[in-house]
């Protein structure tokens, strides 16, 4: 399950490894952006990473994944944007 960060306020869930790998890859395939890792944080099943966006317009946004992990695969990764 992913909660990604839009539409506001509550953005869209994506449920199904399916469904998550396609939310992930046309991120992550996006021209011209970049996602930096500010910090993670790890206690057992749960993480936080803070990370940094940058748009191929040279624009950022910060935000935090909440993620749990089950069985060596993430399982939830809820996300949220400064706004």
């Amino acid at each position: 399950v992913i909660e990604n960060t839009v539409p506001a306020p509550d953005g869209a869930r994506h449920i199904g490894r399916e469904a998550c790998v396609g939310l992930w890859s046309a991120i992550a395939t996006q021209a011209g952006t970049r996602f930096d890792l500010e910090e993670t944080f790890v206690a057992g099943e749960r993480a936080t990473i803070r990370w940094r966006y940058f748009m191929a317009d040279g624009n950022s946004i910060r935000g935090v994944n909440l993620m749990r992990v089950a069985g060596g695969r993430i399982v939830e990764a809820m996300g949220y944007v400064k706004g």
